[in-house]
């Protein structure tokens, strides 16, 4: 065996076997782990400032205010919605018995939650029988959220149709509480959250969470 050949396995064997199963390990951590972190992640747009200079003029609006389509209708054709990028205003979210009404946007960046309240973007728009996220400024434009009880309708206008949502139950939990909302169930419920305690600079632990169930408004059916 000359050198060169025992230069070529030691370098297998402590430099590029280990880095080898170290890219392999961490792939594998991510895509078990990255459900679960993804919503954790967007939780912390609620407290932390975006530093990207520019970053709010990218963001565009879809949203069309007296163009919500046939209420009467009870599906839409998908090829007949736009579906909203991230970052995209794309909706209108109001809640009459807690005097909120609010700019939807796709996606929950620091800088669409200075203008309104946002999506988390690994959750459906309205119409497609799947859980819908929704977080915004405890300071801001969720601050009345707090008043807001089972029973309550909550309406998302989009272009294509309007949504309601009745309340069903408050919460308040931890945010890395793994039992607040599941986003592969089969159902059009509505989630919305913020920061807990209301009126709280900074930090904290807790957030308070509405749940609502659909009880009208267009489905979104693909074409066969």
């Amino acid at each position: 065996m000359n050198r060169f050949t025992l230069i070529n396995k030691r370098a297998m064997a402590y430099i590029i076997m280990p880095l080898l199963f170290s890219t392999i390990g961490y792939t594998v951590l991510y895509f078990a782990f990255a459900p679960v972190l993804r919503p954790v992640v967007s939780s912390l747009n609620l407290i932390i400032s975006d530093n990207k200079p520019g970053y709010s003029s990218r963001i565009e609006s879809i949203f069309k205010e007296n163009n919500s389509g046939d209420q009467s209708i009870t599906t839409v054709d998908e090829k007949l919605v736009e579906m909203p990028t991230y970052g995209t205003h794309y909706a209108r979210l109001e809640i009459e018995a807690a005097e909120i009404v609010t700019d939807l946007y796709f996606g929950d960046s620091s800088a669409v939650l200075k203008k309104g309240v946002g999506q988390y973007f690994g959750s459906t728009i309205p119409g497609y029988g799947r859980p819908l996220l929704i977080g915004g400024h405890s300071n801001g434009q969720f601050n009345k959220l707090q008043y807001v009880k089972a029973g309550n309708i909550v309406t998302i206008t989009t272009n294509y149709g309007i949504y309601e949502y009745e309340v069903t139950e408050t919460k308040i939990l931890y945010a890395f509480d793994k039992s607040a909302y599941n986003l592969s169930q089969q159902k059009e419920q509505l989630i919305l959250y913020t920061c807990y305690p209301f009126n709280t600079l900074g930090l904290t632990s807790k957030r308070f969470f509405v749940y609502g169930d659909k009880i009208s408004g267009p489905v979104i059916t693909s074409p066969q």
